[in-house]
């Protein structure tokens, strides 16, 4: 647990927080979560205030092109990454991924490594970042995803998002999930990106990875693991509080099954009724107890139609 700590603290370190952290010591020293989570709001707060202070606003000059022409005629496509290639994805994701191409394959794009540039481009101080290590794989995943959407729009599904077809049959211009009141209260970036739905050519979408590329442009390192959370309510500010005039998409409740499986085995009726009702639930491929493999185990076998 205390290495735990130490590693988050050396990444607040590296948004230029430490003052702060110092002064905040004590919440990190007792060991206590309910502690954590009031620090890491602390820090979240203090990092979106900066970047809110740079970014709010900012013009990004028009010799400055992160736009991507279209390499494909697609209508409302669905976007689902794994770079390595869906053959070497972890069971779980496998399963989701078969699971939306059975109905909707039409629609359907794996991105990969090797199929990336068939659908879009991206600058090359991107690419050569990226292959440097200076930008990992997650937080690429938040590169392209907020291209291959600003460019053609549709649905992007996290390779742990499980979505149901009423989602996926959205054809309204945005659709993000969001943390509503009170448990918004005191959370700066109350919004998800494991699911996005963006109409072609959405304003909202372009800014943001605008946004998001111009601060890559400048840096070579990551202020905050939430950096594209931070520029999501950037841009939703600059346009009138955008996301408070879409449709309510809640991003609680998705991850209810996750945390009971954490706890408690769940029967089949259970996880049936859970795919049933819910129209987005959000798992994960990083089992922290053998119950939850367990459970994890089961689930996939269920949705793969074995006992």
């Amino acid at each position: 647990m205390k290495l735990k700590y130490f590693n988050k603290l050396l990444e607040y370190s590296k948004s230029g927080k430490l003052p702060l952290i110092l002064l905040l010591s004590p919440f990190f020293l007792d060991g206590k979560k309910k502690n954590l989570e009031i620090l890491r709001q602390k820090i979240n707060y203090s990092i979106h205030k900066t970047l809110k202070r740079k970014y709010m606003n900012k013009k990004i000059g028009n010799d400055v092109s992160f736009s991507s022409s279209k390499k494909k005629n697609l209508k409302n496509p669905i976007w689902f990454m794994w770079l390595q290639g869906i053959e070497d994805a972890p069971e779980l994701c496998k399963v989701n991924f078969n699971r939306i191409s059975r109905t909707h394959s039409e629609r359907m794009n794996l991105i990969t490594a090797d199929t990336l540039e068939e659908y879009l481009d991206l600058p090359e101080f991107i690419l050569k970042k990226w292959k440097k290590g200076i930008i990992t794989n997650t937080h690429f995943s938040d590169i392209v995803r907020v291209q291959l959407l600003a460019t053609y729009g549709g649905t992007w599904v996290d390779s742990t998002a499980f979505v149901s077809d009423t989602l996926l049959e959205f054809d309204e211009d945005f659709l993000i999930p969001q943390t509503f009141k009170p448990g918004r209260d005191g959370n700066v970036i109350p919004v998800s990106s494991w699911y996005i739905h963006a109409g072609e050519k959405n304003e909202y979408m372009i800014r943001v990875r605008d946004l998001l590329f111009y601060y890559w442009q400048k840096y070579d390192y990551l202020i905050d693991y939430f950096l594209l959370h931070h520029f999501l309510i950037i841009a939703s500010e600059e346009m009138q509080d955008y996301l408070d005039c879409i449709k309510p998409l809640d991003n609680t409740l998705p991850h209810l099954l996750m945390l009971r499986m954490r706890r408690y085995d769940i029967s089949k009726d259970e996880f049936l009724t859970y795919f049933k009702n819910l129209k987005l639930m959000k798992f994960t491929n990083k089992a922290q107890n053998e119950r939850e493999k367990n459970n994890y185990n089961k689930m996939i076998n269920l949705l793969k139609g074995e006992n």
